[in-house]
């Protein structure tokens, strides 16, 4: 399970509210069902942590 991708989209939520997890999902190509069975490699990570960096206007630690 992909701890840490799912935390994107928690942290996403606890910051800017729901649209900005559909925004996430949008900008990183992978909904909250597919990072639920996705694995944290480098590859994942990057793309989502770029994505939220996105949605959010600022990096966030996951």
């Amino acid at each position: 399970m992909a701890e840490r991708l799912l935390k994107a989209f928690e942290i996403a939520k606890q910051q800017a509210g729901t649209q900005a997890q559909f925004r996430l999902a949008i900008r990183s190509g992978m909904s909250m069902v597919k990072a639920e069975k996705e694995q944290d490699n480098e590859v994942n990570l990057s793309r989502m942590k770029a994505a939220l960096k996105e949605v959010l206007g600022r990096e966030v630690e996951m």
